[in-house]
């Protein structure tokens, strides 16, 4: 079982769970949260849940032949 790229796709997404949470708390208290935090929670998850897919992926050794 591949542990790694699903642990990063749940810190991932953890991660954007938690920016979204912070901006509906933003939504009633403006100001709380700068946009430089936004943006880099929203990266940072992003990045961390592609990283997880690509490693997920399997690879293919040789290229694909298109003649049928």
């Amino acid at each position: 079982m591949p542990v790694i790229p699903i642990a990063l796709i749940a810190t991932g997404l953890l991660g954007n769970l938690l920016l979204v949470v912070l901006l509906l708390g933003d939504a009633t208290a403006p100001g709380r949260i700068p946009l430089a935090v936004a943006a880099a929670l929203a990266l940072g998850g992003g990045a961390l849940m592609l990283g997880g897919l690509r490693m997920l992926e399997p690879r293919r050794p040789e290229p694909l032949d298109h003649r049928s």
